[in-house]
């Protein structure tokens, strides 16, 4: 459950937290909360908009004992900085201010691709299908595809770009091992995710995981969420050549038979 700063508020005055007049929401990257203003505003980190009514509880200890710290205060402090979801969610934000500022990049320059004429001829077959789909056809079909054996971690990227001072997609990258078997649906959601952000740039100017990207997320029907957590098939050696061409979805394959 997620409250507002006006909810949060209300929970901790009736709580026993009187001396705070207002509390303000921050996605900061460190700072946990702060208390200004003689003590009468409490800024917290925007993650404990989804904290539960326990964990809140001891901002209300962090609140009223803030001028003079005591035993309660101290242990106080060390639960709201130990749970696990604010950690999380920094980790997010840094990773977040880190992509917003890579710049976008001019040269235009695709990277290198090991998919092969098939391959290429199925993510494109792929793209397409998706973005009639679920984009409404919004989305460039001139977009760079490519598949790349470079990538470690990451499942896909968006590369923005600027040609003549207007955003253009550079690229959209999907990592070769979601061709493997089994990666079926984890190869979905990453085109998905990154044609999402390739909508978000060209529409809105953005390109993080902000509230404009999880609308277009939501509506294409990926996962609105910055990481996967779900483990895919890997390689056994990073060297190795994927040549496999997944089926297409049955949508896609009736058109082409159209």
């Amino acid at each position: 459950m997620s409250r507002s700063a006006p909810e949060i508020l209300e929970f901790l005055r009736s709580s026993g937290a009187r001396r705070v007049q207002r509390v303000c929401l921050k996605a900061n990257k460190s700072t946990i909360w702060s208390l200004t203003q003689q003590g009468t505003v409490l800024n917290l980190h925007v993650a404990f908009a989804g904290a539960p009514r326990r964990l809140l509880r001891y901002f209300v200890v962090i609140a009223n004992q803030a001028h003079r710290p005591d035993a309660e205060y101290h242990r106080a402090m060390a639960r709201v900085a130990a749970w696990p979801p604010l950690d999380r969610e920094i980790r997010r934000i840094r990773q977040e201010a880190r992509r917003l500022a890579r710049p976008a990049r001019r040269d235009l320059g695709v990277g290198p691709c090991c998919a092969t004429p098939a391959q290429r001829v199925y993510l494109r077959k792929l793209f397409d299908y998706l973005n009639r789909t679920r984009f409404g056809s919004r989305l460039p079909r001139t977009i760079p595809l490519r598949l790349s054996n470079r990538m470690r971690t990451s499942l896909g990227q968006m590369v923005p770009g600027l040609r003549e001072g207007r955003p253009v997609v550079v690229e959209l990258a999907l990592n070769v091992d979601l061709m493997l078997p089994g990666n079926g649906p984890a190869r979905l959601d990453t085109l998905l995710h990154e044609m999402a952000h390739a909508a978000d740039y060209l529409f809105h100017g953005q390109t993080g995981h902000g509230h404009s990207w999880k609308g277009w997320a939501r509506r294409a029907g990926c996962v609105p969420e910055a990481c996967s957590a779900t483990p895919i098939r890997r390689r056994r050696r990073r060297d190795s050549t994927v040549t496999r061409v997944p089926p297409l979805p049955l949508g896609a394959r009736l058109r082409i038979a159209a």
